[in-house]
Formats: C-alpha cells, structure tokens, sequence
C-alpha cells in the first residue's frame, strides 16, 4: 500500500510539473520516404496535410519532412516573442542534427516567407528553394512606403477579434477568407477547418510578424536557385491586374536575389498546388531536374 501511495504522489507531481512547464515545440514534423530531403512549411494556420498530393508524387524519389508548425491546425502553440524567428531557428536546427544535406525547402505563403529567413542564413545543406506565393515584404503589396517593424499594438488588436470567436464563429470567417485563397471549392471546409482549430494568438503575432517584416535585403545573401510561384488569377473590373503587373510586383521585391526566378501561373489563387496542379508539379520537375 505504501510503495501505491508513494508511486501516486510520484504521478502527481510529475503531472503537475508537467502542466506547468512552457511548450516549447516549434512544430510537428511527419517524415515518409527515401532519397534527397525536401522539406515543406506550410502557411499561416495549415497543417502539413496541405501537401498530401505533392508529398504522394515526391515522396518515391525523395525523403519528405513535412512540417505543421506550432499553433496552427490543432498542435500546441508556443510561449514566444517572435514566433517566425522560432520556427527558423527550431528549424534551421533540425537541419543540423538530422545532418541533412542537399535540401530542397519548399515553402508556401508564410512557409515560404520562413523558407526565405532560412536561406539568407543557413550557408550550407541546402541545395535549392521552392517559393509557393510568398514575398520578402508582404506590407509593400498593400503600401509601397510600408516600414519595416513589429507592430504590438495591430497583433493586439487582431487577437481581441478572434478572442470574440468561438470555434464555429471562427470557422465561418476561414471560410471567407479561404475562398478568396482557394479556387478550389472542395479545399475550402479542410483549409477552414485548420485555421479554426488555431491558436488565436499565434495567428495574429505570426500574421503581424511577417508584415513587419522586410526581407529585401538579405535575400540578397542567397547563392543558391529559388524559384517563386506567383499566384495570378484575372480579377473583373480590374483590367490593370495582368500577368505583367503581378510579375513586376514579384520581380521588384526579389530582385537582389539573383539567383531568383519568378514564374507566374496559369489562372490560380494563393493555394497553386489545389488551383493549377499540373503546371504546378511541372515547375518543381523542371527545377529540381535542372543543373
């Protein structure tokens, strides 16, 4: 009876040390196949199953680590103050022990923003970048005289709006956002779904933080190729939204990159790999085939 007793106290203890020690696992990492590594970041409130379909095709020549990040689509959330130099640090640091080397990052919306903070600083391992419509300055698209800088007091107020919300409340505005981002009606209820299952707090410092944000610059210190796919689908009543006012968007804010190529897709919103899958999979092949 007393050893029952002592191991119950035991188990209290732990639990309660347990529940109260900070979280501290910038994210959640599925890995399937064999070969080169490709790693994947999905964006702001995904979880890796956004792709399925693209780790189905590559995973038979490739060892895929696909990545949900803290906070997002249901895994716990973090204690930080800068949430996306976590996930890159974290990350940058599972490249190391894992001893990868001839990486191939491929990065979606704020995936991709993080895939760009990993390059310009991990000088070894990686071999090629993959950009899934995402910029060093997303701030600019809105205003061209946009500062760079955290601003706390837009991350507060983002945070007391989805507080408002319960889970269903919150669900119904994913899905308005979702169907500006995804042409694909049969996505929109998975993509709502993950953004409803989200931290409320890490959505709105990790939206804030890359807004914040500028990128520009240190692009400039990546040697390696990237390849950015950039989302164009034709707007009505917009006749000056083109092809080549989207690429000279895109081309302005990469272009001390110069190992960068900017390709724009065929009709596609945000989600390209739902939208326009064949010419999709077609830009990575050709990518990772070329020299």
């Amino acid at each position: 009876m007393k050893t029952l007793v002592n191991l119950l106290a035991l188990l209290l203890i732990s639990a309660s040390l347990f529940a109260q020690s900070p979280v501290n696992k910038a994210f959640q990492v599925t890995v399937t196949g064999k070969g080169q590594p490709m790693l994947f970041i999905p964006g702001a409130t995904c979880s890796g199953e956004e792709w399925k379909e693209t780790v189905a095709r590559y995973s038979k020549n490739h060892q895929c680590h696909v990545f949900t990040l803290a906070g997002y689509a249901g895994v716990a959330p973090i204690n930080s103050s800068a949430y996306l130099d976590t996930y890159k640090t974290k990350i940058i640091k599972y490249i190391n022990e894992h001893k990868l080397n001839k990486v191939i990052l491929v990065g979606h919306s704020i995936g991709g923003f993080i895939s760009l903070c990993i390059a310009a600083e991990l000088k070894d391992h990686l071999q090629k970048v993959i950009i899934v419509d995402a910029l060093p300055f997303y701030a600019a698209v809105f205003n061209p005289n946009a500062k760079a800088g955290f601003d706390e007091a837009k991350a507060k107020s983002r945070l007391a709006n989805y507080d408002k919300m319960d889970e269903t409340k919150l669900k119904t505005s994913q899905l308005l956002i979702t169907s500006s981002l995804c042409a694909d009606s049969t996505k929109w209820d998975m993509i709502a779904g993950w953004g409803a299952k989200s931290d409320h707090k890490t959505m709105a410092y990790t939206m804030t933080e890359m807004l914040g944000h500028d990128m520009r610059e240190q692009i400039s210190t990546i040697k390696i190729p990237v390849l950015v796919m950039a989302a164009f689908k034709p707007k009505p009543g917009y006749p000056m939204f083109t092809k080549e006012y989207v690429f000279s968007l895109y081309a302005q804010q990469y272009r001390l990159c110069k190992s960068c190529v900017v390709h724009i897709t065929p009709s596609a919103k945000h989600f390209i790999m739902y939208d326009a899958p064949e010419w999709y999979y077609q830009e990575i092949d050709t990518f990772i085939k070329a020299g």
